[in-house]
């Protein structure tokens, strides 16, 4: 399947309401362990997402089994820059064989002396991971062009 750049989904992200939209567009993005890296040579923090498309909408040419609306996941890359140290928080012991459901990511108030901001990744079940970085610098983009999902992630208000 040749990815069609028009839907292709690339951003630059350089301050929180930019990180809003990100977070947005990543909620709910399946993460293998196995696909975070924290580059502190290069102060760099790379992930792959399998995300929902939460911007597309349902496949009109497609239903599930049942009748239900066929989506779209895509695989997104993910690069944090600035980045100079990362924390864990209740993080699984086996996490690079782990599944992570990427819930949001948002800016955290840092102690008043420090400059820079912080990043927290919020993942479901309570694991969450902080990035402290000197800037906000985040790139993100689809790495193929998507499948079909009738699995449509639900949330309680």
């Amino acid at each position: 399947m040749q990815m069609d750049p028009a839907e292709s989904l690339r951003l630059v992200a350089k301050d929180e309401a930019d990180l809003e939209v990100v977070s947005a567009l990543l909620q709910d993005a399946i993460i293998a362990g196995a696909d975070i890296h924290y580059d502190a040579e290069h102060d760099c923090f790379m992930i792959v997402a399998n995300r929902f498309c939460w911007e597309r909408p349902a496949l009109a040419d497609m239903n599930d089994s049942s009748g239900g609306a066929v989506h779209e996941r895509a695989l997104c890359g993910v690069r944090m820059n600035h980045v100079t140290a990362v924390q864990k928080r209740r993080w699984p012991a086996d996490w690079r064989d782990a599944f992570l459901n990427l819930l949001a990511l948002k800016l955290v108030a840092m102690p008043q002396q420090d400059s820079g901001c912080m990043i927290e990744l919020s993942f479901s079940g309570g694991p969450s991971m902080r990035l402290t970085a000197k800037q906000i610098d985040i790139v993100l983009g689809d790495l193929d062009s998507g499948r079909p999902t009738n699995l449509q992630p639900r949330h309680d208000l």
